[in-house]
């Protein structure tokens, strides 16, 4: 192995578990801003979002200096190309939770039944989109293969939760202005949750490919 080298892929791996941490932790205190409506937790999402962009602008660093410099190959290419898909997902997630965080807002003075449904599905979606992000970096570091099976069970329960706020608000007799901006809201924050999970399976595919070589061809890298 060249000089140096495994202490930079040491420092890259760290780099991006801390920046994973940071991640999970932006999720969870956004879906509370959401449903508690705490400003306490919107400030630490946004905190958190520009604590995670900094770590994604230190990781791309890190990739090019050590492909310029250091030219690795075989499975230590692979950790460096993972990461930099990684990298892309995890900032992704974090930007996804400061956009809920931004959505956070009372529900309208009108009663509404469905509130309680509406706001449950929300805060499992958002806890189980920040253990998908933890269990994702504990695959990564753990090189654990298959981890991406168990991320994309996961990820289907957030889908149907996702799929139960969209089915509840469009049943909604919605004539009331402050109610329709109330649902509009909560359907975007379940639409950011929901990409949270796609996100985390995204870096758990990425440790299949470093540690087998093989991709799944299923890897969504958008919003």
């Amino acid at each position: 192995m060249r000089e140096g080298l495994q202490e930079e892929l040491d420092e890259l791996c760290g780099g991006i578990q801390e920046e994973g941490r940071i991640a999970a932790q932006a999720v969870s205190e956004a879906t509370r801003a959401l449903v508690d409506w705490s400003v306490d937790a919107f400030e630490a999402t946004v905190a958190a979002e520009e604590q995670v962009h900094h770590h994604y602008q230190l990781t791309e660093q890190r990739v090019e200096s050590i492909l310029a410099r250091q030219a690795p190959v075989a499975s230590d290419l692979r950790l460096v190309l993972a990461v930099l898909h990684m990298n892309r997902s995890v900032e992704r997630a974090a930007h996804n939770a400061a956009r809920v965080a931004h959505l956070a807002t009372p529900p309208p003075r009108r009663a509404l039944v469905e509130e309680a449904v509406i706001t449950d599905a929300l805060r499992a979606m958002g806890e189980r989109g920040a253990e998908m992000i933890r269990t994702a970096m504990d695959a990564f570091e753990r090189r654990d293969a298959n981890a991406n099976r168990l991320l994309a069970t996961l990820d289907e329960l957030v889908d149907r939760e996702n799929a139960k706020i969209a089915d509840t608000i469009l049943a909604i007799d919605i004539t009331d202005p402050e109610l329709r901006q109330w649902a509009s809201r909560m359907l975007f924050a379940a639409r950011w949750l929901e990409r949270v999970g796609d996100h985390a399976v995204n870096v758990a595919e990425r440790v299949t490919y470093m540690v087998t070589g093989e991709t799944s061809g299923q890897t969504n890298a958008g919003a």
